[in-house]
């Protein structure tokens, strides 16, 4: 799980411009409770950028207790209203080998990577798929791509 919090870390750099400040200095620190409170505010209000970045400070665990199946939550959210980066996210988490058992899910990360534009990734993924799996991940695809469109 270490690269994976490594990926997450780095994407967090990216998704810090988007993300709230309250999202960002949450991150940061786990004693900036308020900021904390206020990203979770954010997120639970819709905002597709803290969506994603309250998602980021509840996978890095950073000065707290991770939590991944959460955070996969959030991403999901943050994905559903279009958010590119979260669906990069969240095809990277569910189909890495590292992730925690009870979040891996490659139908679904391939889906949220062919809505995402990450054609080459989920080439490769595609290519790991059993014809049962590339037949859900197929129709995921196809209800994602309809429901949420193209990433923006």
């Amino acid at each position: 799980m270490n690269q994976l919090l490594a990926v997450a870390l780095l994407l967090s750099l990216v998704a810090g411009a988007r993300a709230s400040d309250a999202c960002s200095e949450a991150y940061r620190s786990a004693a900036a409770a308020s900021s904390f409170l206020e990203c979770r505010q954010a997120a639970e209000s819709g905002d597709p950028d803290s969506e994603l970045g309250y998602g980021l400070v509840l996978w890095s665990g950073r000065d707290r207790t991770a939590q991944p199946k959460e955070a996969v939550e959030w991403f999901r959210r943050s994905a559903k209203h279009s958010h590119h980066l979260a669906m990069v996210i969240l095809g990277r988490f569910l189909t890495d080998a590292q992730a925690p058992p009870e979040i891996r899910n490659l139908p679904e990360g391939y889906a949220w990577w062919v809505v995402g534009g990450e054609r080459d990734a989920a080439a490769e993924l595609k290519l790991r798929l059993s014809p049962t799996e590339l037949a859900s991940a197929e129709l995921l695809a196809k209800e994602f791509a309809s429901k949420y469109g193209a990433s923006r």
